[in-house]
């Protein structure tokens, strides 16, 4: 429990430093996902910082998100800390992005994850953004979560 409370500290402690962007609004949100390895399901929260345009077409992010996983005989925390680019295209309706990340999976107890992703957004001239993601987590064995949300701009 005290391993889960400092983690949380930490989490929040770094999203205060976090500077604020006035040409881009943060957003909030939630996804469902699905393990492909052992079918679990779980359900998340999700925010999304803008960091750096570090070209008209590349943005910079960060991503924390928290999931519970529902597994037979014990449920798991995952809360995620990635740093995806969105590369936008003139004219298509989708944002692709690619990105490395940190995890920690907390059950009986806490194990650290190097996460890759991937995934689109789908642009729709609105605040609301849908989007579809393949998350591989690696360490103490490979896991691959498919995960589909939406994220409101503030």
């Amino acid at each position: 429990m005290l391993m889960k409370n400092t983690v949380l500290a930490c989490l929040l402690c770094a999203f205060a430093w976090l500077p604020s962007s006035t040409a881009h609004a943060f957003a909030v949100g939630g996804h469902v996902g699905l393990n492909l390895d052992q079918g679990d399901v779980h359900v998340g929260a999700d925010l999304l910082f803008p960091l750096a345009e570090l070209s008209p077409a590349v943005q910079l992010a960060l991503w924390p998100s928290f999931a519970h996983v529902f597994r037979e005989g014990h449920d798991v925390e995952l809360l995620g800390v990635d740093l995806p680019f969105f590369f936008r295209i003139d004219g298509a309706p989708l944002i692709p992005f690619v990105g490395p990340g940190l995890g920690l999976a907390i059950y009986e107890d806490v194990s650290l994850k190097l996460n890759v992703i991937t995934g689109v957004f789908l642009e729709t001239n609105s605040p609301v953004r849908p989007f579809g993601e393949l998350a591989l987590r690696f360490i103490n064995g490979v896991f691959v979560d498919l995960l589909f949300g939406v994220v409101v701009e503030l």
